[in-house]
């Protein structure tokens, strides 16, 4: 018999009403950036975390994959496979279905439906569907709110994108910036999944940093380049050097452009004071101050920091973000809350925890 979904047990909900629980089903679950899901979804009392699917995993305790959860109130229970996962949220048994698996493998199980359930909310943190395939929408809170209110379909933005886009958010809209625009960035190794890679070994890595897909190799440049221009109506030529660095989690994160007018420092940093002084998860730091990764560990908050140089004519931005939090399952989390009417803030700690 199938299961009623959130609308059945508490029938219709106009957007921004409060909704009853949601039952989940997380797609790559024994991931870093599934296991985040999980761990901060555990918390939340409008989500249910129903189904565990992993393709490595299944048929295998939690524990054995995810060391950080306590099994104790059902210590047999085990990783569902992917098929299992998608027929459980495809089928009605689930309200929400959120992918935190590689990219390309959600868009491949897809393919063959025509159509996604209309009931079925769904956010996906792979760059599968971060051009608006079958119908996704972007899904930074920060700059989408209003269009997420009434997503079925979400895809989350990537990590560095997110933190490119929140140190540049009032500049683009305002529409300062001239060409080209330069970003780089340093990001902990959970970045790049939890499969073994000799580039990510210890031995490898620890005691050094290393610059990879420099230049507009890494994809998201093109991630970056679009926001640029879908938030200030303008294309942008978009440079980024992204870094690996020996730590586990964070993403700190600099980007400079020419100016199309004169800006003073102070007179930069208030306009960034005004766009998001009534933003939940981002803090604009005083002038002066720098962003660091230890300062937004575990945490949804992006911390922004903005001047200008060269007499006012140079932008310079800087953001650091948890990439596993506002990077991607906190984020997906803020997307889930406004998709259901929920407040924006539920369950997503705002303080970080730099010891």
């Amino acid at each position: 018999m199938k299961s009623a979904g959130v609308a059945d047990r508490q029938g219709p909900a106009a957007p921004g009403a409060p909704r009853g629980v949601a039952r989940v089903a997380v797609l790559g679950a024994s991931g870093y950036a599934g296991q985040e899901f999980v761990r901060l979804a555990s918390a939340h009392r409008g989500l249910e975390v129903s189904v565990l699917a992993s393709r490595e995993h299944a048929g295998e305790p939690l524990a054995r994959a995810m060391p950080g959860l306590d099994t104790r109130e059902r210590p047999d229970r085990r990783f569902a496979s992917l098929d299992e996962g998608l027929l459980a949220a495809l089928g009605g048994a689930c309200d929400a279905l959120v992918s935190c698996l590689p990219h390309g493998v959600l868009a491949e199980r897809l393919a063959a439906l025509a159509d996604l359930p209309p009931q079925l909310h769904v956010v996906d943190l792979s760059a599968d569907h971060r051009s608006g395939q079958r119908d996704f929408r972007y899904g930074l809170p920060e700059a989408d709110r209003d269009v997420l209110a009434f997503a079925r379909r979400v895809a989350n933005p990537g990590c560095y994108p997110t933190a490119a886009t929140l140190a540049l958010l009032p500049a683009l809209e305002g529409g300062w910036l001239g060409d080209p625009l330069m970003v780089t960035a340093v990001s902990g190794v959970t970045g790049a999944g939890r499969a073994a890679t000799a580039r990510t070994s210890f031995v490898e890595l620890e005691g050094g940093a290393s610059i990879y897909r420099a230049g507009e190799e890494h994809p998201h440049a093109a991630e970056i380049a679009r926001n640029v221009q879908r938030l200030s109506g303008e294309m942008r030529a978009v440079g980024f050097t992204p870094q690996l660095v020996p730590m586990a989690r964070g993403i700190v994160l600099t980007a400079s452009a020419p100016l199309r007018l004169t800006l003073s420092p102070d007179e930069a940093w208030r306009a960034y004071a005004a766009r998001y002084a009534a933003e939940p998860f981002v803090q604009l730091l005083p002038a002066g101050a720098w962003p660091q990764t230890r300062a937004v560990r575990g945490s949804n908050r992006c911390d922004v920091a903005v001047t200008t140089l060269h007499g006012g004519r140079t932008l310079l931005a800087a953001a650091a973000i948890d990439n596993l939090v506002k990077g991607a399952a906190g984020q997906a989390i803020q997307n889930l809350n406004l998709m259901f009417g929920w407040p924006e803030a539920t369950g997503l700690a705002r303080h970080g925890s730099p010891w």
